[in-house]
């Protein structure tokens, strides 16, 4: 699917080129990316917030960050958005054990933060997702499509990663399965094309983007991608194990997984990481990553610096 580029702001809406010193808060603050771009932002000298379900838990080591409690739909610290000039929305349950209770926290939780982000006169930057695509199977791909969808991209950021790479989130899992199983399951051959980013490039990324001023959608990704079973592959490889690729229907390991989600077990792989891989899309890149001024690295290049330099 193309990149819809949208026309400049009109006068009205135009947002101002913002500077270091300005004030930004992220949502989600505790999160494998939320952690990285609030770090990211305070070396860029901005004043950075953190809303956080418990400001207790996994405090910043990097120092002026303010962490202030927001359990999204119900419970947010409204003073946390006083002052703020950007709002990050990164906050996203994508492990549940209900569609409702995501929906609940997701959809009403999103249009809390954009309400007060509204009322701050703020501008608002959503973390998406290359998932997010018409032809999306996963609740996560369709959710994120549609809240992308009630934004204004006349004076929004809407930010499409690829799969992140770095210690946490999706890719930890995936590294850490192959680690101490040796195999992971695939289908259809494991033929999918996926696209990557680093955490760091992408927290430069966004960085960069809102410093510029810039709204619309842009994908941050590496614009070529490779196949899933290559990542694996590529994975096992950097880390001095084999890897046996397991080929299963898809419909059989999606009813173990539900299965085993109606159970409450915690297992590495998720229905929605099955129906997510089924519906992957390459969308291009090049020209969105040329407007915001930066590069990222390929998949081998971020494999090379999370497993090999950092062993």
């Amino acid at each position: 699917m193309g990149v819809r580029k949208q026309t400049p702001p009109t006068e009205c809406h135009e947002i101002p080129r913002l500077t270091s010193g300005r004030r930004c808060l992220v949502t989600g603050a505790n999160g494998f990316l939320g952690r990285h771009l609030c770090d990211h932002l305070a070396d860029c000298g901005w004043d950075v917030r953190g809303l956080v379900r418990d400001v207790s838990r996994y405090p910043f080591d990097t120092p002026g960050i303010e962490l202030l409690e927001g359990d999204l739909p119900d419970r947010v610290d409204v003073a946390a958005f006083s002052g703020i000039d950007v709002v990050v929305h990164c906050a996203y349950m994508s492990r549940h054990t209900t569609l409702a209770e995501a929906r609940r926290v997701n959809e009403e939780g999103t249009e809390k933060v954009l309400a007060l982000t509204r009322s701050r006169g703020a501008q608002f930057v959503f973390i998406s997702s290359t998932g997010a695509h018409s032809e999306a199977l996963s609740y996560y791909g369709q959710s994120k499509l549609a809240i992308e969808e009630c934004l204004d991209l006349g004076r929004d950021l809407v930010i499409r990663p690829g799969l992140i790479l770095g210690n946490g989130g999706l890719f930890q899992r995936i590294s850490g399965s192959l680690s101490r199983f040796g195999f992971v399951p695939v289908f259809e051959g494991g033929r999918q094309t996926i696209q990557t980013v680093h955490v760091e490039d992408l927290s430069h990324a966004v960085v960069r983007a809102i410093e510029q001023g810039l709204v619309g959608r842009f994908v941050v990704a590496e614009p070529e991608g490779l196949e899933l079973r290559d990542l694996f592959r590529q994975i096992a490889d950097r880390m001095g194990t084999r890897v046996r690729l397991v080929p299963l229907p898809a419909a059989p390991l999606l009813f173990l997984l539900r299965l085993a989600e109606r159970l409450r077990l915690r297992l590495p792989l998720t229905s929605e990481n099955v129906l997510g891989a089924q519906s992957l899309r390459t969308q291009p890149s090049a020209a969105d990553l040329q407007a915001i001024g930066v590069t990222v690295r390929s998949t081998p290049e971020s494999l090379d610096d999370l497993i090999l330099r950092r062993a």
